[in-house]
């Protein structure tokens, strides 16, 4: 067990680094303007603050690991050139981060982003970061073929999800960092020790940007969407944790995304152009203001990681009951959220 004043300094540190690194981004004038479309804030505002977050979690994970393990050593066989644990993770974390940051400062095209984000996708399950099988009370799925497949869909999935989320202050970053802590919670419960610090390291560096992020200084762009959210997605990957388990922590990003998607698929329209028709905008059309909205989804997240706790302690099959027990109820709530946020949007 690492002492608990050990774990409070890596988290406060990181914190503070982020908090600074961010500071630092906000005077490089990298603005996300309004457009009387998706983007609807009053006045332009700097949008690196990913950039901060990312430059205080690899500084902190690096320098911690030449005293002691930040991440549990993970099994599998890496079948390319980088091994499935955290220096793995952190390398495609990077290749997120600079397809997020490029797209920040020269606009990728739509396709083009796209692409890179498969590239990324699949070469990270190929070189050992994947999920070692799928548990149901039907069978396992243990066929290496379908694994590097489903790995590549859930890191194309959740960080894109992260992205479409990313445009309430506070929500899409407070809630990853719920879902580090709540990933940690539940490897150590599997394992019988305490939080990985990895996860201490990576919830401290997104608290430092929220400082400027909930007072709408800065947002965390692009380059934060997905570089944060592909960190997570990896580091889920590698902890050996039931697909059902990392399912679940994200359920909330996965859940309306997808929710989403399928309607405006309905209606025929196009998957690609940017939208306002996540639920986190329609509350906001209804008046509900940007830290009420973030406070929600915290709450949605939270509950959500300690369904994962109990299913990770729990084992067996109980992380898929859990997983598609919370997804019909997501399901059923959205209906009724967006239906009432309509409703009321529709008076005011």
């Amino acid at each position: 067990m690492i002492p608990a004043l050990v774990m409070t300094a890596l988290f406060a540190v990181t914190a503070a680094l982020s908090w600074a690194a961010c500071g630092l981004v906000r005077r490089l004038r990298v603005l996300d303007a309004p457009d009387g479309k998706r983007k609807l804030q009053a006045a332009p505002v700097p949008r690196l603050g990913g950039a901060g977050i990312m430059i205080a979690i690899v500084a902190v994970m690096v320098a911690a690991s030449f005293g002691g393990e930040v991440w549990p050593a993970s099994g599998g066989s890496p079948i390319g050139p980088f091994a499935p644990g955290l220096a793995g993770a952190l390398v495609f974390a990077l290749l997120f981060t600079a397809i997020g940051l490029a797209d920040d400062l020269v606009d990728l095209a739509a396709t083009l982003k796209l692409v890179l984000l498969i590239a990324v996708c699949l070469i990270a399950p190929l070189s050992g970061i994947r999920i070692n099988a799928l548990e149901t009370p039907f069978g396992t799925v243990d066929a290496m073929p379908l694994l590097i497949a489903g790995s590549a869909l859930w890191l194309l999935v959740f960080t894109n999800a992260a992205n479409f989320m990313d445009g309430s202050n506070g929500l899409s970053m407070g809630a990853l960092a719920i879902m580090f802590l709540g990933l940690g919670a539940s490897l150590g419960l599997t394992q019988g020790q305490s939080l990985p610090p990895a996860v201490l390291i990576a919830a401290g560096a997104l608290a430092g940007f929220l400082v400027h992020n909930m007072a709408g200084r800065l947002y965390a762009g692009d380059v934060g969407a997905f570089g944060v959210s592909g960190l997570f997605a990896l580091l889920a990957l590698i902890s050996g944790l039931s697909a059902w388990t990392i399912a679940t922590l994200a359920l909330p990003f996965l859940a309306d995304a997808l929710l989403t998607l399928i309607a405006r698929a309905r209606r025929r329209q196009s998957l690609l152009t940017a939208h306002r028709d996540h639920t986190y905008q329609a509350l906001l059309k209804a008046g509900w203001a940007h830290g009420d909205v973030a406070v929600f989804w915290w709450g949605l997240t939270a509950s959500c990681a300690v369904a994962a706790c109990v299913g990770a302690a729990g084992g067996g099959n109980l992380p898929f009951w859990l997983f598609w027990s919370f997804t019909a109820l997501f399901s059923a709530g959205w209906l009724l959220l967006r239906r009432e946020a309509g409703e009321i949007a529709a008076r005011l």
